[in-house]
């Protein structure tokens, strides 16, 4: 007994020290100290609670001003809009049905010109408006009207009347975004801006509706705007800008002022009205080659900033550029358009990894395509404009083709060494690594127009040949690359030919 008991309390004593140890000896990163006192306090909530509907309109406020009056973001979201988008992403229907597929793209070139309620825009068009909105709204609703066109929906047009704030993550209404007990959204409250107040809120069924956004968890419903973790930086930018440009100005300027011995009784003579401060007031202007006298108790003190513009003011604020560009994608070299002071090996390493943020930016506007798409094929096979072939189906169940099947045509990109680019290419493609579509999509084509229009200019050239009367043929004017080939002699002989012996001539026989 006392042997157990001594067991019993040993186990005892070593339970507690392994329980002190984990204690002492757990993670760094939830431990609070002096100088991080409230590090992990924080409860964990939504972000649908972490960012209420009227902290959400303030944040757009912000954001909309800095698009209008920052430079930095009126970069931004040029450089999104036209790398990410430029002359249009366009579908390329991926069936086995080659007729069916032409139908299909002709179909929806005719549609792309205008595809929304006013006419006013292009598809491209929309397609850059909806890739710039992640930045400063959040997320953009893309209502499917019945009339076949499209409807851009702001996402501060989302949400309830009167800013009324959700509190409660158990309530279906998701800042405008009204779920099932799955989280499955089911209607979407969409109303008008007026003044600056939502209005007139209606729930649009979400089979209508497409809201785009960029997921940062999985229980989210509603888009943050990209930028919401830059705005401080991009304020600290703008205002030390400013300070610094207010120190240059008065240090490139020679200001003065009079100091005058028992000045005060002389303050409630010379005070006047603000207004009249900078014409009739106590503001004197030297003349150059003057000389000036002042009277008796007078002195001049000159006015000067030292050290202006501040030379370490152009690293901090590339500092603080650089934390923007790297939390949205984009290099600050391609910000400030810089990239060509870098060296070339630099300079390709920021393409590539600018090139890899644009291809993310692409695949997440390529799923939402794919919805329109499908939308939009839907109605024309419904009212008999496209006929659906026997061997597909529109349903999805895996037993037929897909009707909807499509590959999404983007832009191509920036190249730095074209010709070391071509040689990679041709390498992978006779490696079969690549296709001829991957290649050419670079370029923002296919392979079938490439070819196509291969084949046109090879028809005109031996058209044109035959015109003129070349002998070479239409060879001789596309001027084709040579082609060199390496083999034995022999090899390339017929079967009963000999070589030729060039002392004896013929044949090689006396």
């Amino acid at each position: 007994m006392e042997l157990n008991g001594t067991t019993t309390r040993t186990h005892g004593l070593w339970d507690r020290a392994k329980a002190a140890g984990r204690i002492l000896l757990g993670y760094d990163a939830v431990k609070n100290t002096r100088n991080r006192k409230n590090r992990g306090m924080m409860p964990l909530r939504s972000e649908e609670i972490e960012l209420p509907q009227y902290d959400r309109d303030r944040l757009i406020s912000t954001l909309m001003d800095f698009k209008r009056n920052n430079p930095v973001c009126k970069a931004i979201s040029r450089l999104r809009k036209t790398d990410v988008v430029g002359g249009g992403v366009l579908p390329q229907p991926a069936t086995s049905d080659e007729a069916f597929n032409d139908r299909i793209v002709n179909m929806w070139g005719h549609w792309a010109e205008a595809p929304e309620v006013t006419g006013q825009m292009s598809m491209a068009e929309v397609q850059k408006e909806v890739v710039d909105s992640t930045l400063f709204f959040g997320d953009m609703g893309l209502l499917l009207t019945r009339s076949g066109k499209l409807q851009l929906i702001e996402g501060s047009r989302i949400g309830n009347a009167n800013s009324i704030a959700t509190w409660s993550e158990a309530d279906p209404n998701k800042q405008g975004v009204i779920v099932n007990g799955l989280g499955r959204p089911l209607r979407y409250m969409v109303g008008k801006r007026v003044n600056g107040s939502l209005t007139d809120v209606k729930p649009i069924p979400a089979r209508d509706f497409i809201l785009h956004f960029k997921r940062m968890r999985p229980a989210q419903w509603r888009g943050v705007a990209e930028l919401a973790s830059c705005v401080n930086s991009l304020q600290d930018l703008d205002e030390y800008e400013t300070i610094e440009i207010i120190s240059a100005k008065v240090s490139a300027s020679l200001s003065a002022v009079v100091k005058k011995e028992n000045s005060a009784q002389y303050e409630l003579i010379d005070r006047m009205n603000e207004s009249e401060q900078d014409t009739v007031g106590r503001l004197e202007r030297f003349e150059p080659g003057t000389f000036h006298y002042l009277e008796p108790g007078e002195d001049i003190s000159t006015i000067t900033t030292s050290g202006r513009p501040n030379v370490d003011g152009i690293q901090f604020c590339m500092y603080h550029m650089r934390k923007v560009g790297s939390a949205i994608g984009i290099p600050v070299e391609f910000i400030l358009s810089t990239i060509g002071e870098t060296s070339f090996s630099a300079s390709q390493g920021l393409v590539l990894q600018y090139q890899s943020a644009l291809e993310e930016e692409q695949r997440g506007l390529a799923h939402t395509l794919g919805r329109i798409y499908k939308w939009k094929v839907k109605r024309w096979i419904a009212d008999g404009t496209i006929e659906m072939p026997s061997a597909m189906c529109d349903c999805g169940c895996g037993q037929k083709e897909n009707a909807f099947a499509v590959r999404w045509q983007t832009p191509g990109f920036r190249w730095i060494n074209r010709v070391a680019q071509a040689k990679s290419d041709l390498a992978y493609l006779q490696a079969g690594a690549m296709s001829l579509d991957d290649i050419t999509t670079q370029f923002g084509y296919t392979a079938e127009s490439t070819l196509t229009r291969k084949a046109q200019n090879i028809k005109q050239a031996a058209e044109i040949a035959e015109k003129f009367g070349i002998p070479g043929g239409w060879k001789e004017l596309f001027n084709p690359f040579p082609v060199f080939a390496s083999a034995n002699f022999t090899d390339l002989l017929e079967p009963n030919q000999e070589p030729v012996d060039p002392q004896l001539g013929g044949n090689g026989q006396e």
